[in-house]
């Protein structure tokens, strides 16, 4: 057992009684938060200060996503997109923190089009417009922005724009899911290959250079109404239902006759990781793990997830955070691996950064850690922030964290 500790918390100035929703990289040195008051924040990596509110209103009926659009890099383009209840989806400049800035580039969801059908001779499908956007994902390469919505008018869509061109829909794909599309994920190595999860119980995997829907479809998975659904390596692929039912399946070939390998059933995962729910599946390059929430013993562990000899939950090297948001559930966690940090954001309105403790600091990091910190932003010491002199120090903490180690299972 390893232990994370909390090191710094902030309530990015948020109006009491806000949740935070969800936690993006924005800049290398700095990241950004939606939450239920519907702006858009942003704040340093070390110090956990808000540095900016891009948007003080993001969606005028209610944020729901929040994608890094592309990576953030030293002099690169620092945009970051959300997705609402509007049936928008909006790229912002992070650099623009007058609360007043506007969107650089707005897509929405509501076009009709005409598609042919086995079924029918000619058929107008179309989304009702201002359908709620549910999940998102961004592939800047090919300058894509992909956006699952919310079932309306019987239909459920995934939608494609270019943001070159962000006025109308480049694709749809609006006859593979008959519920709320949750999920949203690209290919690892492939930017034409695109996951889709839903409460139906799908997840669905598109070749996106073809057109039409049904040979578009490459793979389908039934699992259960899906929570989260994602890509552990470029042959595998993960599914999280809504009471935490985890799978993992094999990508298959759709050209190759052989037979399609058995999935791992994990079945209910609650009583294995004696956790109360699963927050999300982190994935980097150092490896995976299963970020799991416990509201009752006030605790949230990453455990990692394994492929030697098959894939497993790696037990005895769990990183846990006590404390973690107190009696409030956890909604988001980013693992940084550039800073070798945890940023967690929960239901108390509260960003947490968690950082390593190592051999004889675990125990007193798990004594002290165990009282919930007070919603400010601050040291446990008291100081404000971690400061710039602790980066090297919090590298060598977390190398474990993110180490090979880990990876393999040892």
């Amino acid at each position: 057992m390893n232990t994370l500790k909390a090191a710094g918390s902030s309530t990015l100035n948020l109006p009491k009684g806000s949740y935070i929703y969800s936690i993006s990289a924005s800049t290398p040195d700095s990241f950004a938060a939606i939450s239920s008051d519907d702006s858009l924040r942003t704040f340093d990596s070390n110090s956990l200060k808000l540095l900016s509110v891009p948007a003080t209103k993001t969606h005028e009926e209610g944020v729901t996503c929040l994608k890094e659009y592309g990576q953030a890099t030293e002099g690169g383009p620092q945009l970051l997109a959300t997705a609402g209840r509007d049936g928008k989806v909006k790229l912002w400049d992070v650099r623009s923190g007058s609360g007043k800035g506007q969107p650089v580039v707005e897509m929405e969801t509501g076009k009709f089009e005409l598609l042919k059908s086995m079924r029918f001779t000619m058929t107008c499908i179309g989304i009702a417009k201002h359908v709620p956007v549910l999940s998102l994902a961004c592939s800047a390469a090919t300058n894509t922005v992909v956006a699952g919505t919310e079932l309306a008018s019987y239909q459920a869509a995934v939608v494609f724009w270019d943001i070159r061109s962000p006025k109308e829909p480049r694709l749809q794909y609006v006859e593979s899911h008959n519920d709320d599309v949750t999920e949203l994920q690209f290919h690892p190595l492939r930017n034409d290959i695109v996951l889709s999860g839903s409460t139906d119980g799908l997840v669905n995997i598109y070749d996106t250079n073809i057109a039409d829907e049904e040979d578009a479809l490459i793979q389908v998975i039934n699992h259960g109404s899906v929570h989260h659904a994602g890509y552990l390596s470029e042959n595998a692929i993960y599914a999280l239902s809504h009471d935490e039912t985890f799978s993992i399946h094999p990508i298959t070939n759709p050209d190759d006759p052989a037979q399609e390998p058995s999935p791992i059933q994990f079945g209910d995962v609650r009583q294995s990781l004696g956790c109360e729910y699963v927050v999300q599946i982190l994935g980097g390059s150092q490896g995976t793990y299963v970020a799991a929430g416990n509201t009752t013993q006030q605790k949230l562990d990453l455990v990692p997830l394994v492929p030697n000899p098959k894939w497993r939950f790696d037990q005895e090297n769990i990183w846990r955070l006590p404390g973690a948001h107190g009696e409030e559930i956890v909604r988001s966690i980013y693992l940084d691996e550039k800073s070798q940090a945890v940023f967690t954001g929960g239901e108390d309105g509260v960003v947490v950064l968690g950082l390593a403790c190592q051999g004889r600091q675990n125990r007193q990091c798990a004594d002290g850690a165990a009282t919930k910190m007070r919603p400010e932003s601050r040291q446990l010491s008291g100081q404000t922030g971690v400061g710039e002199g602790k980066k090297a120090q919090r590298r060598a903490q977390l190398g474990r964290l993110t180490g090979r180690e880990n990876q393999d299972g040892r």
